[in-house]
This record gives structure tokens, sequence and C-alpha cells, in this order.
């Protein structure tokens, strides 16, 4: 039996961003569009999410567009807990990408973003891992681990690093790192040798029309799909099994033709010799 996969990406014109310019938020969501996602706005991600949890068996994964947490995923916008929509959503096991800013570190309320109070236990709330070691604008060369590599994850400069430690019953897989500590990486409240789900996080930095590559988008994508280099390789074997079957079979068509021919020539030869080797006698 296979399981029910669904996918959204998160925009809305008139929310709110903070390192991913309006243009750069609505490139992503055409992007996605574009390979199969719904685009969902913030009453259509409410009810995505609440589906989500009411449904545990059904993988969803949604990417965000934007940086900022809205509002109506909160329990309380001042000082959000565990029992957020945003956090149970993750707790059953779907997917949350995100891009730009620092998770939790702003939430939107209608137009406006607001910074989330106390923003330390409110990040830790709300995605497992305490907040950033630095806040500094000093950016740093931040390198695919194997694990980024498998999904096609190239170097970029971060600026929001966080450290490994997270909070009790998560766990973390590292994507990118910097010298400074961790720029991207799968944090999840599940064990992840049973599957790839939480909260994703890739490229901390401010997202613009000239910073966001071609390059970028695929490995998101290709984080969304969890479809690795493996799988990529896995599929070119195939083909190329499937060109050299196809090569065999119709190569060796036409050295069965080939052979044909050869021994139409050589009957036709014996014929001949025969014909005249009679006619010398005569």
């Amino acid at each position: 039996m296979s399981v029910k996969r669904r996918y959204y990406v998160f925009h809305e014109d008139d929310f709110t961003l903070s390192w991913i310019d309006k243009e750069v938020s609505k490139k992503i969501s055409e992007y996605f569009v574009r390979n199969d996602f719904e685009e969902v706005n913030v009453d259509d991600l409410v009810k995505v999410m609440n589906e989500g949890i009411r449904n545990p068996n059904i993988d969803i994964t949604i990417v965000f567009s934007h940086d900022v947490i809205p509002d109506k995923l909160l329990d309380n916008p001042s000082s959000p807990t565990p029992n957020s929509l945003f956090r149970r959503f993750l707790n059953v096991g779907h997917t949350i990408i995100w891009l730009g800013d620092v998770p939790g570190w702003y939430m939107g309320i209608g137009g406006e973003k607001k910074p989330l109070q106390p923003q330390p236990a409110s990040i830790q709330n709300l995605i497992g891992i305490d907040r950033p070691l630095r806040t500094d604008e000093r950016v740093v060369t931040a390198k695919p681990t194997v694990y980024g590599l498998l999904f096609g994850i190239k170097s970029w400069g971060g600026k929001r690093p966080h450290s490994l430690s997270v909070q009790s019953g998560f766990h973390m897989i590292p994507l990118a790192v910097g010298v400074d500590g961790v720029h991207g990486f799968i944090c999840s409240p599940r064990q992840m040798l049973w599957g790839l789900s939480g909260l994703i996080r890739l490229y901390d930095f401010h997202l613009t029309l000239r910073t966001l590559t071609d390059e970028m988008l695929r490995s998101i994508l290709n984080m969304a799909l969890k479809a690795t280099v493996w799988d990529e390789l896995i599929s070119l074997a195939k083909k190329f099994e499937m060109l050299r079957n196809e090569i065999d079979e119709k190569l060796g068509k036409k050295l069965d033709l080939i052979i044909k021919e050869v021994r139409k020539l050589r009957q036709n030869r014996s014929q001949n010799f025969k014909s005249e080797e009679s006619c010398r006698r005569r």
C-alpha cells in the first residue's frame, strides 16, 4: 500500500517577509507550482496543517516562501508553546522547509512583522532548537555535509548559525556547516532513521533575485521530494541498461542479417563454382 503524499507552498502576496524579498517569495511559489505543488495562503495553511494532524498517515510537505510565522499557527502569539499548530504539525511526522531568516524569530500579524517574545523559549518551543549562536551580520561559508551533498546542496554564505544541541526528544541531521556552527539542518521530533521529516532549514541569508539561483531551487525541490543523488544515479543506471539492451537487440538483429547474407553469398559462390567446373568438363 503506497503512502499518500501531498505537497504545498505557502505564499500570500500581502503577508510580511524578513530576509526574503517579495519578488523572490513569488518566484519560489511559482517554481513549486510548476512542479505540481499547491499554493496556499495563511487560512489554507491552517486547514492543511490541521488536516495533517488529523491524518498523520498522509505525508505532507510545505515549502515556506515567507520567513515569518503567521500568528494563526501559534497558540499564544506573545509566547508560543509546544502546543502551537506549527509544532504539532511537525510532531506527527510532517515536513516544513524554511528559508531565509531564523525560524521563529518573527511572527506576522496581518501585514505586520513582529518579534516573538521571549525569543529563546519561543524558537525552542516551535522547532526544538536553541536560538542562533550569534545575531551579527558576519557572513561565513556554509559547506554541505555528506547528507547535504546527497540532496545536491552547494555552499552558501550564511549568517545565523546554530549549535548541534537540540531539545530533549528532538534529533538533528546537519546539512551545511561553517566554522561557527550549523547553518542548514533537519530537526525532527521523530527518530529519522525511520524516515525523513521535520523542519528543514536552508539558506540563512538575504534572498534576492540575484542571490537565489536555479541550483538552489533544485536543491530545495530535492529536499521536498526527498530525492537524493542516489535516486538520480539509479535512474541513469536503469536508462543505460535499457539503452544497452536496445542496442544489443538491434545489433543482434543486424548480425543475424549479415550472417544470412554471408551464407547466401557463399552458396551463390559455391553454385557458380560448380557451374564453371561442369562447363570445363564438357
